[in-house]
């Protein structure tokens, strides 16, 4: 990542005591200062949202269907065929 990345955008948002407690005595912990734990704090939940979002799930009969398909693949079609060669073409045009 840039180590300069700009930060010059503001939000600004309410909070109650007890939260506000919390994050200064997390914050306390880590020592560092409000705004970057914050900001550290609101990527990591952030990121983890994310990644929670972008995972594929499988039920067991699409793990089971899946794992026959590796363990027994079906025949190239003519199709996949061309496709594979004109594959090998461009990544080895001087076919060695």
């Amino acid at each position: 990542m840039n180590a300069e990345i700009k930060k010059d955008l503001t939000v600004k948002f309410r909070i109650d005591d007890l939260t506000l407690r919390l994050l200064d005595q997390a914050q306390g912990y880590v020592e560092i200062n409000r705004s970057k734990f914050i900001r550290q704090s609101i990527r990591e939940k952030a990121e983890a949202i994310i990644a929670e979002h972008d995972q594929t799930r499988f039920n067991e009969n699409d793990w089971h269907t899946f794992f026959d398909s590796l363990d027994n693949p079906a025949e190239p079609t003519e199709r996949m065929k061309k496709a594979a060669k004109r594959y090998s073409e461009i990544v080895n045009p001087d076919g060695v």
